[in-house]
């Protein structure tokens, strides 16, 4: 920001829900702050002037590091910067988001800009995250409760067609015929329902914010084990600490988990054990799913996370595969600006590597 109008930007905070502030960054103190700036943080105007640290006693303990960071990334960039904080107030947490860009006036340097409260709006996209996500988990459920009986239906009018042939009974076998073509479609309505739900996270840009992964993650777990598919499999969980922050487009990144956990259904037996495991490191999040299931044969590795025909192949339970899904996984890991990659070895399982930066 190389000038402000001030007349205006007193104006507008004068009217504003949002809360204005200027903040001189040598003297360490406001030299203007409205109403609303106070009304948010739930601090005296008064106070806020004579103590302006009393603000970070109001940011959530696990956010004080993270609040830092973003005062002296902003000053040492010298652009404006968009953030988002928690604060902790009397037992509640509060969500606000924070627009400030340093102003450079002779020998001083001022941080200018504005305090939202988005707890509300926050709140209701965590909800719908989780929705989503529950719903991606209960499409894949579905197909695995249905695509099993429909499989085997199909099957068995199969082998009837086959003997009523042999009678000639030309009406029986043309009912028969009607239930195949029936399993038949339904199979591929199914799996038609699954891969374009899928492809939609390819189709659309990501918009990251700062998100909890252990508390998504634990989510998506929690689901599956509530599920059919829990009584099955084991379902296996951890995180190397309670919480675990990133910048995540939450949404698209779940269905990735969701889409690798499927695909460790596919290649597990029953009784089989999928892991999810997220690590915090110096500068990145390494995640991982790991089964102990078939493996992938190495002639089909190389192109796994392509759409090669030769990379192809149906489940265990005779699930067939779209040719897509790997592809989308590593185009939104990209988008992300992580990493994925996979060890395997046939009888022994497989384990997708995810690393991201904070």
């Amino acid at each position: 920001m190389s000038e402000l109008n001030y007349d205006l930007f007193f104006q507008l905070g004068s009217i504003s829900s949002m809360g204005y502030f200027i903040y001189h960054v040598d003297e360490r103190k406001f030299s203007y702050l409205n109403k609303s700036f106070s009304e948010i943080l739930e601090i005296e105007q008064s106070d806020l002037k004579s103590l302006p640290q009393q603000i970070l006693h109001q940011v959530h303990p696990e956010d004080r590091e993270h609040a830092m960071f973003c005062f002296e990334e902003c000053l040492l960039d010298n652009e404006e910067k968009m953030y988002e904080v928690r604060l902790k107030i009397s037992g509640r947490e509060k969500y606000i988001r924070v627009v400030v860009s340093p102003l450079h006036r002779r020998d001083n340097i001022d941080l200018v800009g504005t305090v939202e409260d988005t707890t509300i709006m926050r709140h209701n996209k965590i909800h719908i995250e989780q929705i989503n996500s529950r719903k991606n988990i209960t499409l894949e459920v579905l197909a695995h409760d249905l695509k099993e009986p429909l499989g085997m239906m199909k099957l068995a009018a199969s082998s009837i067609e086959q003997g009523l042939a042999k009678n000639e009974d030309a009406e029986m076998s043309s009912g028969i015929a009607f239930i195949k073509n029936m399993c038949e479609r339904n199979l591929l309505l199914i799996r038609s329902m699954i891969n374009k739900e899928f492809l939609k996270s390819s189709e659309v840009e990501i918009g990251k914010e700062r998100t909890d992964i252990v508390l998504e993650l634990r989510d998506v777990i929690r689901f599956f084990k509530r599920s059919k598919i829990g009584k099955t499999r084991t379902f296996v969980f951890e995180a190397s600490a309670n919480k675990i922050f990133l910048q995540l487009d939450s949404m698209k990144f779940l269905q990735v988990i969701n889409n690798l956990i499927s695909n460790s259904l596919k290649f597990t037996d029953d009784n089989g054990i999928i892991r999810l495991h997220v690590q915090e490191l110096e500068n990145s999040v390494l995640l991982t799913v790991a089964d102990n299931g078939i493996g992938i044969p190495e002639p089909l590795q190389p192109g796994l996370f392509t759409r090669l025909p030769q990379t192809l192949r149906s489940g265990l339970r005779g699930e067939e595969s779209g040719g897509f899904g790997m592809s989308i996984i590593k185009a939104i890991v990209d988008l992300h600006q992580g990493k994925i990659w996979f060890e395997s070895k046939v009888g022994l399982g497989t384990t997708f590597y995810i690393k991201l930066p904070k």
